[in-house]
């Protein structure tokens, strides 16, 4: 039996993302995204900073759900979905 993409194993049983999300608690990824932003040196590219990481996380096993949305806050600021932005240091 194929299981789906966004499963896991751990100790040989499967776990769906509502469970990981539920026993495995991460903070906020608003939380996360701005303490990435802050943690940016001043002078830094923070288009090519973001993409960088978006890069970290698709090389990970990323089921959990605020993985994903830490994933599309940072694709915002890597300049990659609609969203345009209107100053150079936003």
């Amino acid at each position: 039996m194929r299981r789906r993409r966004e499963e896991l194993v751990t100790r040989g049983h499967w776990i769906d993302r509502a469970t990981m999300a539920r026993i495995s608690p991460l903070p906020p990824p608003e939380e996360v995204f701005a303490d990435w932003l802050l943690s940016l040196p001043p002078d830094v590219d923070i288009e090519a900073a973001a993409r960088q990481q978006i890069e970290l996380i698709d090389r990970r096993v990323n089921f959990h759900p605020d993985v994903h949305c830490l994933r599309m806050l940072l694709v915002a600021v890597a300049g990659e979905g609609a969203w345009q932005r209107s100053s150079r240091n936003l």
